[in-house]
């Protein structure tokens, strides 16, 4: 057995609920965290959290590239260049007079109208590492290092929403964008890894596959409810010699599991085989096209924040660069 592999907390009350184990006093406090940044945002009229309420909703889907794609290949062909800067492949107009795209694109020509291409984004690391870390988090640090300092905008955003998440959590990694190599490109830092993702990792495009902690069998899902109702009986009798606010967190940390594991909202849109066949044929039959269809269902049930990653070998030598 691997020693260096963790338990997510998930996975702990999910072998909880269904095989009656207790929670560690780390999860109690934890909960119990949780459970006081929800109250303090509903009682900040002023806060960001609160003030979101009123806003229309939006979601993202943070689609991320170790490295990028060439410019010159895709959005930026540089159409007036020498042929020997600009590339073999020739430029296409799209419909949005003066905006030109690579050949390889046909169909996002045809649609230009409903992106914006941004050209002045950049950042001054000199590395990936770095560059990441600066795209990501904001740090200004040019120099790579082995991990973040600052929080990355998923992790903002999760920790300002989520007063706001439903039966799915409100920020999912489909394969999670955080690390390149050896270095660490993400992560909450001091938000705390109450605003981590929901992680699914894996190929998502194989028929048996299936994301962790959101479904039970049918025994277990059957002894569920008396479970948790014995559970509870034992709760009152703690309370009794506890004063404390810790199993009130509980309650609600305990809840929110639960409502991951039995709800069919979350089954429905982690379950690609409920897309048609056309569909999903159009998005690619492949690792990468069914990551970025079960991101666009995702939103669709609610998720505000999914960052999604392919990853694959190196096309040659890292010394060569």
């Amino acid at each position: 057995m691997n020693a260096n592999v963790g338990y997510h907390r998930r996975e702990i009350l999910r072998a909880g609920l269904t095989g009656f184990a207790s929670l560690s006093l780390g999860n109690l406090l934890k909960a119990r965290s949780c459970a006081q940044l929800a109250e303090n945002a509903r009682r900040d009229d002023s806060s960001p959290a609160v003030r979101l309420k009123s806003s229309r909703r939006t979601a993202i889907i943070l689609v991320w590239l170790r490295g990028g794609a060439s410019h010159l290949e895709t959005f930026d062909p540089k159409p007036q260049a020498p042929v020997e800067f600009r590339g073999i492949y020739r430029s296409i107009p799209t419909n949005v007079p003066g905006i030109h795209v690579s050949e390889l694109l046909p169909r996002l020509s045809a649609m230009a109208d409903r992106y914006a291409l941004v050209r002045s984004l950049s950042h001054t690391g000199g590395g990936h590492p770095a560059g990441s870390l600066q795209v990501l988090g904001g740090d200004p640090d040019a120099a790579d290092k082995p991990g973040p300092v600052f929080p990355d905008w998923m992790s903002v955003v999760s920790a300002l929403r989520a007063h706001q998440a439903g039966d799915i959590p409100n920020y999912v990694a489909v394969n999670p964008v955080d690390n390149y190599d050896n270095f660490v490109i993400a992560g909450p830092t001091h938000l705390g890894t109450r605003c981590d993702p929901f992680k699914v990792v894996g190929d998502v495009s194989l028929p048996d596959f299936q994301v962790p902690n959101i479904s039970l069998d049918p025994h277990a899902a059957a002894r569920l409810p008396a479970r948790r109702t014995l559970k509870q009986n034992l709760d009152r009798l703690q309370r009794q010699v506890d004063d404390t606010m810790e199993f009130e967190a509980v309650d609600s940390f305990e809840a929110k599991a639960i409502q991951l594991l039995t709800s069919p909202t979350a089954r429905a849109a982690f379950d690609l085989s409920l897309e048609p066949t056309q569909v999903r044929e159009r998005y690619g039959l492949n690792q990468w096209g069914q990551q970025l269809l079960m991101a666009r269902r995702l939103v669709e049930a609610g998720v505000d924040v999914i960052a999604t990653e392919f990853d694959g070998p190196l096309c040659g030598r890292v010394a060569n660069w």
